[in-house]
């Protein structure tokens, strides 16, 4: 019974699995099914990116960008920690830029945008960049700030 169940499972893993897109890097070239869908060029270190269209039409860049702040350490020492950030500008949308998380692996960057739909058809998917920027904003050269309360008033 415990091997019937394994295998269904495996089964069901399995075809799962394969209904899956296979994103495939080439080079700058980042294909879904063996089909290019856009380019994504990586530039120095740490790394920055440039997404292109496959027509070679400058869609968006990111740069890499950290921000430091000094972090306690248990032995009461403290310690320069450096958060990594992409600065995203995007060429031609009503929006300009916004910020967000980095990604050191291309392959789960180039998954990021073709999971979210940033591009559609060689181009930026408006409706789509705009929400992600309206929701993500600027949280690490400008982080929110919580409002102050005072106790006993």
């Amino acid at each position: 019974m415990k091997l019937f169940i394994f295998i269904l499972f495996l089964g069901i893993t399995g075809i799962s699995q394969a209904q899956k897109a296979k994103i495939k890097i080439d080079g700058d070239i980042v294909l879904v099914d063996n089909t290019p869908v856009f380019q994504l060029e990586e530039k120095g270190f740490p790394k920055s990116y440039t997404l292109y269209s496959m027509q070679n039409v400058q869609l968006a860049t990111f740069e890499t960008n950290f921000i430091s702040k000094m972090v306690r350490q248990s032995d009461g020492s403290y310690k320069d920690v450096r958060n990594y950030y992409f600065l995203v500008k995007f060429n031609d949308s009503e929006q300009s830029s916004c910020e967000m998380s980095s990604f050191g692996i291309k392959k789960q960057f180039a998954n990021f945008i073709l999971t979210n739909l940033w591009v559609q058809n060689g181009e930026l998917n408006e409706p789509v960049i705009k929400n992600f920027c309206q929701e993500a904003g600027f949280p690490y050269s400008n982080p929110r700030k919580k409002p102050t309360t005072i106790k006993g008033r």
